[in-house]
């Protein structure tokens, strides 16, 4: 799913065509069945729901390491007791921001020490009353 079918114009869409240039890093349908989602070691990273805003997936330790500093910037909207944080994308500053942040991402959601986490909702799925499919346990 090539990032230029989701309005590769918006801020979005430019941000999704750069992040998905990166090694390891493809578009994909976002679990929750909006907009498309980026996905690198065998999980979703970011949600791209509409062309202003992106959530991404930093896990809940990088969020409580990092939610006072990013919550001041004026920035960031912090998913409380989440995965997942929410950037508006309206200025290239913005956009710089959420490509560093993603680079956060990814490590945090494959680090090996966290194993295989279970789906996590983002917060579109979440005002949708949507969950992500459960994964099979395996015995």
């Amino acid at each position: 799913m090539a990032a230029s079918g989701s309005g590769a114009t918006t801020n979005a869409g430019r941000l999704a065509a750069r992040i998905e240039a990166w090694p390891g890093v493809s578009a994909v349908r976002a679990d929750c069945g909006v907009g498309i989602a980026l996905a690198a070691g065998g999980g979703q990273i970011m949600h791209l729901h509409t062309g202003d805003e992106a959530e991404l997936r930093l896990t809940r330790p990088v969020v409580e390491r990092l939610g006072a500093a990013l919550a001041e910037s004026g920035r960031v909207a912090i998913r409380p007791g989440g995965d997942w944080i929410a950037v508006r994308l309206d200025t290239d500053s913005d956009l710089s921001l959420v490509m560093s942040l993603a680079s956060v991402a990814i490590k945090a959601n494959s680090d090996p020490l966290r194993g295989s986490a279970a789906p996590s909702p983002c917060g579109m799925a979440v005002a949708n009353g949507r969950r992500p499919p459960r994964k099979p346990v395996r015995s």
